[in-house]
């Protein structure tokens, strides 16, 4: 074989972590709130000593790579991350892919993550915008990427605790930004005024944009038609500092085509930061099923009260007090956060959003421990 690794972790913990996911969709639990992290590779490259820009050099060492973050995820990160013996591979380009196939350039730097630099500075330029192709950008790099991560998973020996394992690339999916999102990686911060001042060219360019991620999705669905669920996930960061009328008039219809499209089982939404005020138009205008990795601003009593017993949350402790606080501030915030949210049904714990470089293992252990000592809630 190419590769070897074994994961010290053991099939029986998979299994009721399984549980717990599958229960959590019924707004239901089995013996606790389950646990999940966006823990990511910026997360796990100074842990090895990677330079970051490394990650990006070829297909083969990002696979290496990936694989090791993997392990060390699952061995040494207490949540419900691990549900099967596989370890599931992805091309991973940070948020890059669909900004930089829609024209977008991209900033690499050495310990940094990918960023999109905005290429559109006139309304003039905005206009002549054309439909992106579907292999564009880093999304050709991507698929290439992930034809050759499937032929380094059929020369890699899996196992866990001494029981066969396997690599599983995931189905192909290079997405997950939305319409709105997209535009503001394109233009920057203009976009924000533009939409006041010129609201007809701004809506044709994000009908554009919607139009080259719906071309795309159908692209990487005829090279990889494997089942991918039928929850449809889209991040909508850009629009926290909006007002609910903005929101509903340029967020909105543009993802609802992409979500009536691809999600006719659920609507996830990612939102950081502090996204109250938009509440009532994700669950109402937008549809939104799943607050997945919600910001840390929002109060769990503010979530509760506008989102729960009819939205499954995922979130929200605070990553800084993740990072630089106590394991005793962390266990506290994180009862907190169960004791408000958890009798909705339907919570999963996790960070609100985005675990930082540098946070100790003592964090997780503390989510985890007051996971295990709340329970399930009482009636």
């Amino acid at each position: 074989m190419r590769f070897e690794i074994n994961v010290d972790y053991p099939v029986e913990k998979m299994a009721r972590s399984r549980e717990r996911m599958e229960a959590l969709r019924q707004f239901r639990y089995i013996d606790r709130v389950p646990v999940n992290y966006c823990v990511v590779a910026r997360y796990f490259a100074p842990i090895f000593g990677l330079r970051y820009l490394d990650l990006f050099r070829d297909a083969e060492t990002q696979y290496y790579w990936l694989l090791q973050f993997a392990k060390y995820h699952i061995e040494h990160i207490p949540s419900d991350f691990c549900t099967e013996p596989v370890l599931w591979i992805h091309p991973y380009f940070d948020n890059a892919i669909p900004p930089s196939a829609q024209g977008a350039e991209v900033g690499w730097t050495e310990e940094e993550p990918l960023r999109a630099i905005p290429t559109i500075h006139t309304i003039e330029q905005m206009e002549r915008f054309t439909v992106a192709q579907p292999e564009a950008g880093l999304r050709g790099t991507a698929i290439r990427w992930w034809h050759e991560m499937r032929e380094f998973a059929a020369q890699t020996r899996v196992t866990f605790g001494g029981h066969e394992g396997r690599v599983d690339v995931a189905p192909l999916s290079l997405g997950s930004l939305s319409p709105h999102m997209l535009a503001v990686d394109l233009v920057g911060a203009d976009f924000y005024w533009w939409m006041l001042e010129y609201p007809d060219a701004c809506h044709r360019f994000l009908q554009k944009i919607t139009q080259g991620e719906i071309d795309a999705e159908e692209h990487v669905r005829q090279i990889d038609p494997r089942p991918r669920g039928d929850v449809y996930a889209l991040a909508e960061d850009s629009a926290q500092i909006m007002s609910p009328a903005l929101f509903r008039e340029f967020c909105v219809p543009y993802a609802d085509q992409l979500f009536r499209r691809y999600g006719p089982g659920g609507r996830a939404v990612h939102m950081c930061g502090q996204s109250a005020h938009l509440h009532d138009a994700l669950k109402n205008d937008m549809g939104m099923t799943e607050f997945t990795l919600f910001g840390y601003l929002v109060p769990p009593a503010v979530a509760a009260a506008n989102l729960g017993g009819s939205t499954l949350l995922w979130g929200n402790i605070n990553p800084m007090l993740m990072k630089d606080g106590s394991p005793a501030q962390v266990k506290q915030a994180t009862r907190e956060c169960l004791e408000t949210l958890a009798p909705c049904g339907g919570l999963m714990l996790g960070d609100g959003a985005n675990v930082c470089p540098g946070t100790p293992l003592e964090s997780f252990q503390a989510i985890m421990e007051a996971a295990e000592e709340y329970g399930v809630p009482r009636n």
